[in-house]
């Protein structure tokens, strides 16, 4: 039979949707993610061999969907860290657990479904769901509300009886595609029934590091923020080479104090979150980025309003957690690399030349066995907002790759930047979400050492389990 097309990857100028279509949820509190893997090393590892036979500066020009966010020549492998979703409801048997990648730029929350007839790529151990072992499973017909607002008029239900089909493409690594279903995800011992996600029957992905999907908490009508109604979370990237820090995830609901009282911690900063403009992508975290700093000075070549939003949609500036490196616009790359070439040069250090003998403008690498005797200048990044300067470490924007060389993970592009999740890691970076679209993005260094705990329950509340749930479900299938 044929069957309708929901596409996931969240417009420009998107169709207004019927809030009233997707399941919402009511008074989740806090919630903590204990068991968080980092694979932020090896993901960045795999990006930097493929950009870097790739030559060019990445054009962001293009009108940007959640799925082309890697770019089309290096996505080679997602994702900060994975942690795991329990799903399904059995009289024999617990939830199942799904492993998946915490994404805050995709539109949806899908995972491996069995039978996957060609999920070429998953890695060996990793569990896909059995819908047939869940007594709450249920598929979403192409003919409900849900499905038809969501996507465009020309995909009608060919016959009664389709499924609401969806397709992801992740330009450059591959692909996935399903239907979207409905089912319990438990939340500590609190169940939570009827939440939307994609059902994958085919997928063509790098390996996800042992998981069997992603979740979305981007700002999109089918991501975990916008059905649980999440105002609030937080998380933490492990540095790739700090035994002792630890990566974590949680999230809040309602009036907490979590992001007033980092942002009243000398150590943090916030900025706030921008409103999308109509031509931007409505899922999208977009922040502004007013200038960058090298050892304390600020770069005043780069012209001001480099990176603000245009009228036409293009440029801005949003935050990625599965975009190992971070791009900026071609402009400031330029001067913010030469800047860097300046000061690494006059200790007698020299970028690595190509074969053909001129210095590669695109992608600033030097032998680390010279480079690690020099004093690396700092970078920050200067946000909107009082003292809003976000001072990165070394680890944040050189990386040691796997051929002797010390590599700038920040790279040229042309239309927009993307903060990807090297830079932010070993900071904690809590987003309050406002309804009208903005809110308010918080960011301070993360005290080694490992999760938060109630010693530290000045960097966020931790509360074990889930207080007060009054579910709010309105069923629509």
């Amino acid at each position: 039979m044929a069957a309708s097309l929901l596409v996931l990857l969240l417009p420009l100028a998107p169709a207004p949707v019927s809030s009233a279509a997707i399941p919402q949820y009511a008074n989740i509190d806090e919630f903590v993610v204990k068991e968080v893997r980092t694979i932020i090393k090896n993901s960045a590892k795999d990006y930097l061999k493929q950009i870097k036979a790739h030559q060019g500066v990445m054009d962001l020009s293009h009108p940007i969907h959640d799925g082309q966010l890697l770019g089309s020549q290096a996505a080679e492998s997602f994702g900060a860290f994975v942690f795991d979703l329990f799903v399904g409801t059995s009289a024999a048997l617990p939830p199942q657990t799904l492993s998946v990648v915490m994404d805050i730029t995709t539109g949806l929350v899908w995972t491996q479904c069995e039978p996957c007839t060609s999920c070429t790529t998953v890695t060996p151990g990793t569990s896909i769901f059995l819908p047939y072992y869940s007594d709450s499973f249920a598929e979403v017909g192409c003919d409900t509300e849900t499905c038809q607002s969501m996507i465009p008029a020309v995909h009608l239900c060919a016959e009664d009886g389709d499924l609401c089909d969806y397709s992801e493409d992740f330009h450059g690594a591959g692909n996935t595609s399903g239907y979207l279903a409905t089912d319990s995800f438990s939340f500590g011992t609190t169940a939570v029934p009827g939440v939307l996600f994609g059902c994958s029957v085919n997928t063509m992905l790098p390996n996800l590091g042992g998981a069997a999907g992603f979740a979305s908490f981007s700002r999109g009508p089918l991501s975990l923020v916008s059905q649980l109604n999440i105002s609030s979370f937080t998380y933490s990237i492990a540095l790739p080479d700090d035994p002792a820090d630890k990566s974590f995830l949680s999230w809040s609901r309602g009036t907490t104090a979590t992001a007033a009282m980092l942002t009243k911690e000398r150590s943090s900063s916030s900025t706030p979150l921008l409103a999308p403009t109509i031509q931007q992508n409505i899922g999208l975290y977009y922040v502004n980025l007013t200038g960058v700093q090298v050892d304390g000075k600020l770069l005043t070549d780069i012209p001001v309003g480099t990176f603000d939003v245009r009228a036409n949609g293009s440029g801005g500036v949003f935050l990625s957690t599965t975009l190992p490196v971070t791009y900026l616009e071609e402009v400031a790359y330029r001067v913010l690399r030469q800047e860097l070439v300046n000061r690494v040069q006059s200790q007698g250090v020299a970028p690595v030349n190509l074969t053909g003998g001129g210095v590669d403008l695109d992608h600033l690498c030097f032998l680390r066995q010279n480079f690690d005797s020099v004093k690396i200048p700092t970078i920050a990044l200067v946000f909107d907002g009082a003292d809003a300067a976000m001072e990165l470490q070394v680890q944040n924007y050189f990386f040691d790759d796997e051929g002797g060389q010390t590599c700038l993970t920040i790279l040229p592009s042309i239309g927009r930047s993307v903060l990807g999740n090297l830079l932010q890691a070993g900071k904690t970076m809590t987003y309050d979400i406002h309804d009208d679209g903005g809110g308010l993005l918080t960011f301070k260094a993360a005290v080694s050492g490992g999760t938060p705990g109630p010693e530290r329950v000045s960097l966020v509340i931790i509360i074990a389990t889930l207080l007060a749930w009054v579910l709010g479900l309105q069923s629509h299938f």
